[in-house]
Formats: structure tokens, sequence, C-alpha cells
């Protein structure tokens, strides 16, 4: 019975280890294929604090808007929603490991929350209108 729980939480702590290398590299990898001009969505999760959707959490990327300036959240099987230029963003820590929280202020005072890779924290405020993510 121990020899079994150490099995299990040893390959639970390989599996979770090779899946935040992926990630991390497959997120360096968007990075720079961003710094090389290409147009690279930022995959993330929102929360919602108020508004409409308050009560919706979902998996979808950041990107650009159509017109070049401002950040649009597209979620799968959902209509994309153009958020507001010239919000404030906040980052903080996440519970899930090599992840951040941005916390986007829009000047109409909602709040977003955007959980992002760490290696992506930066692109991600930059397209939220930010210059970087002030950490609190």
């Amino acid at each position: 019975m121990v020899v079994e729980m150490v099995a299990l939480a040893l390959c639970a702590l390989l599996v979770g280890t090779l899946t935040r290398r992926t990630v991390a590299r497959r997120a360096e990898a968007r990075t720079a294929a961003a710094a090389g001009g290409a147009v690279t969505a930022v995959p993330c999760q929102a929360r919602w604090r108020q508004g409409v959707r308050r009560r919706f959490f979902g998996y979808g990327k950041l990107r650009t808007g159509a017109d070049g300036t401002g950040a649009v959240f597209a979620a799968p099987l959902r209509g994309a929603v153009a958020l507001p230029v010239g919000g404030r963003v906040v980052a903080r820590g996440s519970w899930r490991p090599g992840m951040q929280v941005l916390e986007y202020r829009a000047p109409d005072g909602r709040r977003i929350d955007f959980q992002v890779y760490d290696a992506e924290a930066a692109r991600a405020a930059r397209l939220l209108g930010a210059d970087g993510p002030a950490v609190s």
C-alpha cells in the first residue's frame, strides 16, 4: 500500500514537471514568434468580475482587435468580446505553478481577470493596453 502511494506520487510529480516544461516551451515559442512580427494570440482563462458575463469564466485567446488596436477575448463557441482600451493591469501570482493572474481594470470600472503563463504575461499586458504588468 505504501509502495503504491509512493509510486503514484512519483508519477504525478513526473507528469506535472513534464507538463509545465512543455507549456513553458510553447509559451516561449509563441513569444519568439510575436517578437519576429507574427501575430500570435495569447491563450488564457478569463473571469469577469462585473458586468453581463459576471459569472462566466472560460478558456480562450487574447488577440489584437480587427483594426490593430485594443484587445479581443475570443472563446470557443462564444462570440468575441472587445475589451475597452486604456485600462490598468496588475499582476499577481496564481495558485497554478508557472502562471500569473492579470487583473485588468477597464476605464469604466469593470474588472476582468486573465490567467496567463508566466512567459506571456508581459505580452498579454501589452495587448490589454498597458506597458507591462505591475506586480502587486
